[in-house]
């Protein structure tokens, strides 16, 4: 893979924003080594060990092609370290894994100094424009999220805008109003995405799936799947925030019934899962890789989108 750093520079801008509060934002990238074994709980960052941690990406896309699942998991951490180890198991199966291009022609981004950790953001522009959010855990770098594709253009980035701390407390509530968006169909919140944002066309389906699922029962469940949020400060005063969400969806048979009528996965894909090919009662996990663009005035916008069946289960 093609690790050409437009431009051969650091950007900075990144934060990594807890549910609870903020953790760390902007500040001076530091050079040097990360130094494997360190007591150190945040390895020092630079340009060349970022570009470093992408080497990555072919060994993480080709242990997907192969269903080297230990490697996989040993790659990732957070939602995408569950999909190596449900997915990637599922996939020896019969089930399709997790699809990677061979990515290049990449921009890193880095946050300053964190007291949780070291990470940075990584842009893709080639084939298609899609960022990645890499963690320094257990003594190694490793994929916390990612490749999410953007839906649209590459928002403009620069250095850290001025009087940032404002938004840093916007980005920080991104996820949790997903969540309120999610399950509050009639709109109470007041939390509104624009016309054909993604978010939105989750949202219908979710209202569509009990109606379309008849005479099966079915219930759905929005979770966050992080703990966390990163997010990027732009030049225009804007951020964009990087997290997920869970989707867990339960069908049971109607009244009366023993078998499910419309059953939501197919047979192939909850026999790769459980090893039965039928079932009376099915959950199943669906995580949304998102990326939120957040103007200057709080309005947000869904501009990257990546959707995973993460587990199924069955009795």
């Amino acid at each position: 893979m093609g690790r050409r750093l437009r431009g051969g520079s650091v950007r900075r801008g990144a934060c990594v924003l807890g549910l609870v509060g903020l953790v760390a934002c902007g500040g001076q990238s530091v050079a040097g080594p990360v130094l494997e074994g360190s007591e150190s709980p945040s390895p020092v960052l630079s340009l060349d060990v970022a570009e470093g941690a992408l080497q990555a990406l072919p060994e993480l896309r080709e242990a997907w092609k192969t269903s080297d699942c230990e490697t996989v998991q040993s790659l990732t951490a957070g939602p995408e370290r569950e999909l190596g180890t449900t997915v990637c198991s599922a996939k020896k199966q019969g089930l399709g894994g997790v699809d990677f291009s061979d990515y290049s022609d990449t921009e890193v981004f880095l946050p300053g100094e964190a007291d949780d950790g070291a990470w940075f953001t990584a842009l893709a522009r080639k084939p298609d424009p899609a960022y990645f959010v890499f963690v320094h855990e257990d003594g190694v770098w490793q994929l916390e999220l990612g490749p999410i594709p953007l839906t649209g253009k590459v928002p403009p980035q620069d250095s850290v805008p001025e009087g940032a701390a404002e938004m840093v407390v916007k980005s920080r509530l991104v996820p949790q109003q997903y969540l309120s968006y999610l399950t509050d169909p009639a709109g109470v919140s007041g939390i509104t995405f624009p016309a054909g944002d993604p978010v939105r066309s989750v949202l219908a389906e979710l209202l569509r799936t009990p109606r379309k699922a008849r005479p099966d029962r079915v219930s759905v469940d929005v979770r966050l799947a992080t703990d966390s949020s990163r997010a990027l400060l732009l030049d225009d005063g804007g951020a964009l925030v990087f997290h997920a969400i869970k989707l867990v969806f339960t069908q049971k048979p109607g009244a009366g019934r023993h078998a499910l009528r419309h059953p939501r996965y197919d047979t192939a894909e909850v026999k790769a899962f459980t090893g039965k090919a039928k079932s009376g009662h099915l959950t199943g996990s669906e995580i949304l890789f998102l990326i939120t663009k957040v103007s200057k005035a709080g309005k947000m916008s869904t501009i990257g989108l990546r959707r995973e069946l993460a587990h199924i289960t069955a009795s």
